[in-house]
């Protein structure tokens, strides 16, 4: 199964996220602030990342063009794990050539589903 990095403040949120995750077999691990961001993901190299776009203390648009352009981290699964407008979110997924997104108003329980979709068994 992929490693999946969490990367978001609201610890409700990243702490459900971790239960069904690891509960579907996949590995986990978490970020709950921007410090550190990409030393963290040179050391655990995770194949999907889900990250609140709404993080305090970060720049979204650049950290996600730094992951984006990074050799050893182009071929990760960026989704977003946000709430709100969904078209103005799926819109921005586009701009930036993300992944996808997931509203966390649906629950966290069909997100390993959701992932299963982006690789092969």
């Amino acid at each position: 199964m992929p490693k999946v990095m969490i990367l978001d403040h609201v610890l409700t949120e990243v702490f459900a996220l971790e239960k069904v995750l690891k509960n579907a077999g996949y590995s986990v691990c978490l970020l709950t602030g921007a410090y550190g961001l990409l030393a963290k993901f040179d050391f655990e190299k995770p194949d999907i990342l889900l990250f609140n776009p709404d993080m305090p203390n970060m720049e979204t648009d650049s950290f996600l063009q730094t992951l984006m352009t990074a050799p050893t981290m182009q071929n990760m699964i960026i989704v977003l794990i946000c709430s709100g407008d969904a078209d103005a979110i799926e819109a921005y997924c586009r701009q930036m050539n993300l992944h996808g997104y997931y509203m966390i108003e649906n629950g966290f329980d069909g997100i390993p589903e959701y992932l299963s979709h982006f690789y092969d068994d």
